[in-house]
């Protein structure tokens, strides 16, 4: 499959485009695996920052076990897992349980500042 914003083609595992970010059309995947994942482009701030740095976040829905050369893995099910990207090496990464996620997401959004909102100027009150 290709991205229908950017053209770069997609694993077929993939439900947003690594380059872009865009949903991929869910009529022309399959049925979801044992994860769902999605890339964020970053902001280079400081100089050091790499360009290319890319977030990847991946909720893994099912328990999941990866054979490797050096043995095998047992990935749990109901977590979500960071990893920083620059280029195609992981630089770190993190997980963290489904109900620490559900907290970040309400984080989130509860700082969000949309055009016209009635107090756009006023900073959201922390909690």
């Amino acid at each position: 499959m290709f991205c229908p914003g950017c053209g770069l083609e997609q694993p077929t595992a993939h439900r947003f485009c690594a380059r872009c970010g865009r949903r991929l059309p869910s009529e022309l995947l399959g049925p979801p695996g044992p994860k769902l994942s999605r890339w964020f482009r970053s902001l280079p701030i400081r100089r050091a920052d790499p360009p290319d740095a890319t977030l990847r976040v991946t909720r893994y829905l099912e328990e999941v076990t990866i054979e490797t050369a050096e043995g095998s893995v047992r990935v749990p099910s109901h977590h979500v897992r960071f990893s920083v990207w620059s280029g195609d090496q992981a630089r770190c990464a993190v997980s963290i349980p489904d109900d620490e996620a559900e907290a970040l997401a309400e984080f989130l959004l509860s700082h969000v500042v949309r055009p016209g909102d009635v107090d756009a100027d006023r900073p959201a009150p922390s909690l």
